[in-house]
């Protein structure tokens, strides 16, 4: 009897002490998001504060972000030596989502604020290293539609629309274990902002 009683108390000491995973995973790794940039007012990359032009110089294009993501293990301290890190605990990233809201709580798409979308893609993230992945953050369709198109008609930087665009990145590790969803949120901050000045037409 104390035997059966021991065995108990060492089994419920053994689960305890194991690390609680994301219910939607099976794999032994994880992503973390370290930072989610984009471009400044000037177009300068690295900015966390993203800006979105509806309109340059009349043509549309997309803006894009980049995810820097690091793939962890569960239980670091218990797989510290090699032995226990393998080539299958790295993870593919193979769809991005982008989703967007506002501050104010209006958020219907296509009205407040742009349709969600998704993209699929292949990006290695390896244990322990640090990855940078290119995403859409803006597709240049959104800008042709509400409400992103009735900027173009204010050609003044006093009309701003801030949005919260959510990253969600998807992935599995390549044992075929799918990895827990991880979520970051950038700022956008969508306007027509003013073009470069035009050459001066009298310079020679």
């Amino acid at each position: 009897m104390k035997l059966k009683l021991a065995l108990l108390i060492i089994a419920a000491l053994a689960l305890v002490s194991c690390v609680a995973k994301e219910n939607d995973t099976t794999s032994a790794s994880f992503l973390v998001i370290n930072a989610l940039t984009g471009n400044d007012l000037e177009g300068n990359a690295g900015s966390t504060t993203v800006f979105s032009d509806v309109s340059i110089a009349g043509s549309i294009v997309n803006d894009n972000g980049v995810a820097t993501v690091t793939t962890l293990t569960y239980n670091p301290l218990e797989d510290s030596e090699e032995h226990d890190i393998t080539f299958y605990m790295n993870v593919i990233v193979d769809q991005v989502d982008v989703e967007f809201m506002r501050t104010d709580g209006r958020n219907v798409e296509g009205v407040d604020v742009p349709y969600r979308f998704t993209q699929p893609m292949n990006m290695l993230v390896p244990v322990d290293e640090i990855t940078e992945i290119p995403f859409v953050l803006i597709r240049h369709v959104a800008k042709l539609e509400a409400p992103l198109f009735a900027l173009r008609e204010i050609t003044s930087q006093g009309v701003i629309l801030q949005l919260v665009a959510k990253i969600t990145l998807h992935g599995k590790d390549l044992g075929g274990h799918r990895v827990a969803p991880v979520s970051g949120y950038v700022s956008v901050w969508c306007g027509n902002f003013a073009d470069e000045d035009a050459p001066d037409e009298t310079d020679g």
